[in-house]
């Protein structure tokens, strides 16, 4: 299981991360990826959000990734162990 570095909610945003925001809409969880140089653009499933958010890390060269889960009921175990 991956781990992922968890962001609470109204933290500064790093400028060294790509940040993976989990939120529900129309009653579906989906993932929005961002960066500070990148605005985040359509909601995508959140395994394929983390893949993106990935992918993004390595094309920028950033550190790391964080993710910020709006409501802790969305967030499912078999993504990885928040941390």
């Amino acid at each position: 299981m991956i781990k992922l570095e968890r962001l609470l909610p109204k933290t500064r945003v790093p400028w060294d991360a790509v940040v993976v925001t989990v939120r529900e809409s129309l009653g579906r969880t989906v993932a929005d990826v961002a960066a500070v140089d990148v605005i985040a653009d359509f909601p995508l499933p959140v395994p394929a959000a983390l893949a993106a958010a990935e992918e993004l890390r390595r094309k920028t060269g950033l550190n790391r990734i964080v993710v910020m889960v709006e409501d802790e009921r969305l967030w499912r175990n078999d993504w990885g162990e928040l941390a």
